[in-house]
């Protein structure tokens, strides 16, 4: 595995400086390997964060170089794996332990009737911080950290509990109804490196809501406001209670099509993990999906490619259907 080094001096004694780096050093996900020199692994949005970064310690008269190493011990490649992956599961488990926190208080406020809209608006605001916080941790979490999915559940439980907070009729996060003539010629973003939710999200939204829409793929952290976002962290059309996106989709525009109900279930039961339809053809389509984003390496030529294989799969359920079977 290829690693990038960053090695620097600051001529300067100013603390300011000397916090301004360090905090840098932090936001980038670098970890400290020996004294003044850091480490990410190699990939080309990190290399371009370490030149950003050497360009900063340069402007305050400090000195910094990059350096790219391959290892040749599997057993080093573990050591700083694990480092990164202890860093960032501190990072999550102080999201966690302020979301539990505040949870705690949603639900007392709830219990003494002293959830006004002042207090709502209020809790609101910290748990869209906790949500922006978990975003940062999860855009330098390059090694998947298994807690992130701890975390991102109990956000995802305070945000439900915030969007109904009385418990009672009010629309609850991901069960919104819309028509489909509201979402014409729209730009659709989700994250990159897309697999098969977001695949199969894409190829629904363009045959079955919005023929025109056009996709943005990219880091979290880059999609563009103006965009509806999907699959995204707290979106509205995201995982929602036990659904996948794919299946938040279906409901939220009222896509009622048995052919497109049993894609559904494949869906869930590969993004899932949980075998809840126990669909015999989604180990295949996993299988599928994953060869074509491992060989194309391009999202826009996945969701081309991905779609002829969904439209077949479609035409397939439907005869099906015609069929009786």
């Amino acid at each position: 595995m290829k690693w990038l080094f960053l090695i620097y001096h600051l001529q300067t004694q100013n603390s300011r400086d000397r916090v301004k780096v360090w905090r840098l050093t932090k936001k980038i996900g670098s970890l400290l390997y020996r004294n003044s020199v850091y480490v990410l692994p190699y990939r080309d949005e990190q290399l371009e964060d370490l030149q950003w970064l050497c360009q900063q310690i340069r402007d305050s008269k400090g000195e910094a170089s990059i350096f790219v190493s391959d290892s040749l011990d599997e057993k080093e490649d573990q050591t700083l794996r694990s480092l990164f992956q202890r860093a960032r599961e501190e990072d999550y488990m102080s999201i966690f332990t302020s979301a539990e926190n505040l949870l705690e208080r949603v639900r007392l406020a709830k219990e003494e009737g002293k959830l006004s809209d002042t207090e709502l608006k209020k809790l609101a605001k910290e748990a869209k911080h906790l949500n922006e916080s978990f975003a940062d941790v999860e855009r330098i979490d390059f090694f998947k950290t298994p807690v992130a999915g701890k975390v991102r559940s109990i956000l995802e439980r305070l945000t439900n509990h915030l969007a109904s907070p009385d418990g009672k009729n009010r629309m609850r996060l991901g069960t919104r109804r819309y028509s489909r003539k509201d979402f014409q010629k729209r730009v659709w973003a989700t994250r990159e490196h897309i697999h098969i939710d977001r695949l199969c999200s894409a190829w629904l939204i363009r045959r079955f809501i919005d023929p025109q829409a056009k996709f943005v793929f990219a880091p979290k952290s880059n999609l563009p406001k103006s965009a509806i976002l999907f699959d995204v962290f707290a979106a509205e059309f995201s995982h929602h209670g036990g659904d996948c996106t794919f299946e938040t989709l279906l409901k939220a525009f009222r896509l009622k099509d048995k052919a497109l109900t049993s894609i559904a279930e494949i869906v869930h039961d590969v993004d899932m993990k949980d075998n809840k339809y126990g669909r015999t053809e989604s180990a295949g389509l996993d299988a599928v999906v994953r060869a074509l984003s491992n060989f194309l390496k391009d999202d826009h030529k996945v969701v081309e490619v991905g779609s002829v294989i969904l439209d077949s799969l479609y035409e397939h359920f439907s005869t099906r259907k015609q069929k009786g079977k």
